[in-house]
């Protein structure tokens, strides 16, 4: 089955069939075994449980006549096995504590409810084939899956050893927790032991059940911790990597102090050591549509832009095109005619004064040059690279086109620019030239 990526509001649906279904799952086996009284509150539950599972069951119907795939609904590709896994779903919508509350019947009717178990099993197989799973998602599901197993079988112990007259259900469920539970780690006290040949071959198969899921949970449990560390540790790897590069070609220490920082830089503003790698197998259309998203994240931060609407963000992003520059590299001249504005992505340059003066130093997310698509005015500061640059510039003739549909950028810079000719202080005033 091909695995789907759901929205956020379809992984809460799922979620909510998940924890309905789990419930049902642990409640059903214990209510059978102690042929508990239906309580007030049973009934509600059960209630809002068969309305969900008729709605789950309505959408997955749904999906699958829309899509022509029975795959959709989560079943095996055998035709023989969707009729009868529908027929266990329409079962499992049934109320049956309703009907068991006015029409009696109760231990058919609580022997009907075990069938909702199956559900836990289709819900989980749902899970395993979504693309992204949320980690705290995931570890809830292995502790519910847990704690259903060892419910299973504590119940299927009381199945065989009934609870005696003399003995409360809390006290009685306990105790065969705790037998399922040291059984299937394998740690046995012996405190609690089978008394008959089916409780030893209930036993013995427990105990083999216990080897394997204790295997699977610790395997499940660090893969999503190797998970979670993966792209920390790509980037030692790759730093450490550098560092031999560099050693071994003797690479100038102010060189190697540059190349470390970019990978800091990285590491930390971005998912990877490369996003565009990412994406580099997607189709180019989609690609340039999520580097637009990328560029959206830069200036989305940038004052002159917070107040922006989605769509003017999208397009001033498509207009932005990227420079790079290095050390001692100057981007703007005094006495240039300017023609652009910059967005500094990573790096630091310099404002730097016809006297030699350096005023100010600017960084990641700053801008630079924003005067000059407001009017023709000559450069009156020096930018210089003090570091290696990643640079977005913005021209007059793509802001023009921009304000024409968005006017709020341009009262934006307006305001920016008035309010940095009253400030005079070094760093505000040297954002602007």
């Amino acid at each position: 089955m091909i695995k789907k990526h759901l929205n956020t509001q379809e992984f809460l649906w799922v979620a909510i069939i998940f924890w309905s279904a789990s419930f049902t799952a642990i409640e059903a086996p214990f209510s059978f075994v102690f042929k508990t009284k239906i309580q007030t509150w049973q009934l509600i539950v059960d209630a809002i449980i068969s309305i969900l599972f008729i709605l789950d069951l309505i959408y997955h119907l749904k999906e699958a006549k829309k899509h022509k795939d029975k795959t959709d609904i989560n079943l095996n590709q055998k035709k023989w096995l969707f009729p009868l896994m529908l027929t266990v779903d329409l079962l499992a919508c049934i109320p049956f504590d309703l009907l068991s509350h006015y029409l009696g019947h109760q231990d058919l009717f609580t022997a009907f409810r075990l069938l909702r178990m199956i559900r836990i099993i289709k819900v989980y197989y749902l899970i395993e084939n979504i693309t992204i799973v949320p980690k705290i998602f995931k570890m809830q599901s292995i502790a519910v899956g847990c704690l259903m197993v060892v419910n299973w079988i504590a119940c299927g112990w009381i199945f065989i050893y009934p609870m005696t007259a003399d003995t409360d259900v809390t006290t009685y469920y306990i105790r065969s927790f705790y037998w399922a539970l040291t059984t299937l780690t394998t740690i046995g006290y012996g405190d609690i032991v089978p008394h008959d040949n089916i409780g030893r071959i209930f036993t013995c198969f427990i105990m083999i059940i216990g080897v394997g899921m204790y295997g699977i949970v610790i395997g499940n449990i660090s893969r999503m911790l190797a998970s979670a560390d993966r792209y920390k540790e790509q980037s030692r790897e790759k730093i450490n990597d550098l560092l031999m590069f560099m050693k071994h070609y003797k690479i100038p220490d102010r060189l190697q102090k540059a190349a470390i920082n970019h990978y800091s830089h990285l590491y930390s503003k971005r998912l990877s050591e490369n996003d565009e790698k990412i994406i580099a197998d997607l189709p180019h259309a989609i690609q340039h549509e999520m580097q637009i998203y990328m560029k959206i994240k830069l200036i989305s931060n940038i004052p002159i832009f917070q107040e922006c609407p989605h769509d003017c963000l999208k397009d001033v992003s498509t207009h932005l095109e990227q420079i790079y520059s290095s050390p001692g590299d100057m981007i703007i001249n005094i006495g240039d005619l300017g023609e652009e504005m910059f967005v500094i992505a990573h790096g630091n340059v310099d404002v730097i004064l016809e006297s030699g003066e350096r005023v100010a130093t600017l960084h990641d997310g700053q801008i630079f040059g924003e005067i000059a698509l407001l009017k023709e005015i000559k450069r009156t500061a020096n930018i210089q690279s003090s570091t290696y640059c990643d640079l977005y510039k913005l021209t007059k003739k793509s802001f023009n086109e921009i304000v024409q549909r968005y006017p709020i950028l341009l009262s934006n810079i307006e305001n920016t620019t008035q309010r940095r000719s009253t400030d005079k202080t070094p760093t505000s005033s040297s954002n602007g030239k």
